[in-house]
């Protein structure tokens, strides 16, 4: 498994959302809207500051990001191994009268379709990087994006703040997960909450407050400074870390953001 992953009663099944409900209510978790206020431009600045137009994005999911990218002016190639999620991007993106550009890579194999220097930045949004459980698969992926990168290129990638969840695993156990809401994942009719937390995995929850569907994630908890050790690791020099948008490390937040080249 590269990409995602959801637990159901019959056990983890990689590759695909046998669970069509996660895919149904993905986009009210998100808010697009609101998640664009939430970051108040900060991944089209990022972007420009570099001055990238070719972008990857590795993980498509429903589209929200390269939709907006594209029509910022972007040229952006789309990456997405999920079958569900494909379908919902490619719908969610005929509304928004955009055409995408699809591959379906495995993140540890990129170059088998991309030269070196190809593109301009490689963004990796949505906690994706967390989908990866081992340490050779994490390095494969942050390398191979290296690869791909042009010798000035970024890479933008985020990750939830585990290291609240572990060290607040027996609040959180009790219902008490603390989560602002107000900058990646904004939508109030549905909800995520981790049920399970362990040092090597959380499962997150997702949950339609007024339908009741529902969907789970299995995805790796990174540690303090461990997703930075691995972006070390694969040869990025500059890592520049913000904490919901914002630079530094708050060990409050909800989300942490790194540029890197």
């Amino acid at each position: 498994m590269i990409q995602k992953e959801i637990r159901m009663s019959n056990g983890i099944v990689p590759g695909n959302y046998q669970n069509l409900h996660l895919a149904n209510i993905w986009g009210e978790f998100i808010d697009w809207e609101k998640r664009r206020k939430g970051e108040n431009g900060f991944l089209v600045r990022a972007l420009q500051e570099y001055g990238a137009k070719t972008v990857l994005e590795a993980s498509l999911g429903d589209g929200c990001d390269s939709i907006y990218l594209i029509k910022q002016g972007f040229d952006v190639t789309s990456n997405e191994l999920d079958s569900v999620f494909r379908e919902t991007a490619i719908e969610n993106a005929r509304k928004e009268n955009v055409d995408l550009k699809i591959t379906t890579l495995d993140w540890r194999a990129l170059d088998a379709q991309f030269s070196n220097n190809h593109f301009d930045a490689v963004i990796l949004l949505g906690n994706s990087i967390t989908y990866l459980f081992t340490k050779q698969d994490q390095l494969a992926a942050l390398r191979q994006f290296k690869k791909i990168l042009k010798l000035d290129g970024v890479l933008i990638i985020d990750e939830r703040n585990y290291q609240y969840i572990l060290d607040h695993r027996n609040e959180i156990a009790a219902g008490k997960f603390e989560y602002s809401g107000k900058y990646v994942y904004c939508g109030e009719r549905v909800h995520a909450r981790p049920i399970e937390i362990h040092d090597d995995s959380v499962i997150f929850e997702y949950r339609h407050q007024e339908t009741g569907e529902r969907g789970t994630l299995t995805m790796y908890p990174f540690k303090r400074g461990e997703l930075r050790q691995r972006l070390r690791e694969s040869g990025f020099v500059s890592i520049q870390q913000f904490s919901d948008y914002k630079e530094g490390e708050n060990g409050k937040a909800d989300f942490y953001q790194y540029v890197c080249q």
